[in-house]
């Protein structure tokens, strides 16, 4: 029987092997508690999970929260996923199994050769305000990328791309990867000629 069936029938409790795997895996105590409480919540059907509804639960503050939940993301304990938390890393190491590495993106890096400068202070604040709401690396990235085709580089253009994705549920990733290059012959067959 694999592990997805298991999880599926509900027979490995992942909030158990977290209290007592969490150390081997590198958590510290807190990150434990907040990963314990975003799984209940989930558990419950709360979406999103945010600080300020973890903050209900706990006696840490907001920003100690938001902190953590960042620094879980960047350990690559969990993945956002267009706006989703995703515990299936955290699962594979509790489990034993080796995750994926996912390239990491420099997004300030990115922004620099996009906007042609060195980011601000105010700039890379902006850029962690949208890691904080929970968009992943990929989608600023794309909303950037909209914003350079558009002539609209600014940060609040960006913000607005972004919250448009986010409402509409409509991220497409058309704007992920870009157009392959067709030839003019394959772009002008007519197949309704065809011998």
């Amino acid at each position: 029987m694999s592990t997805e069936m298991l999880k599926d029938y509900q027979c490995i409790d992942f909030k158990k092997l977290l209290l007592l795997k969490g150390k081997s895996i590198g958590l510290k105590d807190e990150e434990t508690h907040i990963l314990l409480l975003m799984m209940t919540l989930s558990d419950l059907g709360v979406r999103p999970i945010y600080p300020q509804k973890i903050a209900e639960f706990s006696s840490l503050s907001i920003k100690e929260i938001d902190d953590i939940m960042i620094r879980l993301v960047d350990k690559h304990y969990l993945d956002r996923i267009n706006l989703k938390i995703d515990f299936k890393p955290l699962e594979k190491l509790l489990l034993g199994m080796k995750i994926e590495k996912k390239e990491e993106v420099n997004l300030i890096e990115i922004f620099e050769d996009a906007f042609g400068r060195t980011m601000s202070t105010m700039d890379i604040e902006y850029i962690n305000q949208f890691k904080r709401t929970g968009y992943d690396d990929e989608m600023i990235v794309s909303a950037l990328r909209e914003a350079v085709k558009s002539n609209a580089l600014s940060f609040r253009y960006i913000e607005r791309v972004l919250e448009n994705w986010a409402h509409s549920k409509n991220y497409i990733k058309k704007y992920q990867e870009e157009e392959p290059e067709v030839s003019e012959e394959v772009r002008n067959y007519n197949w309704w000629e065809n011998d």
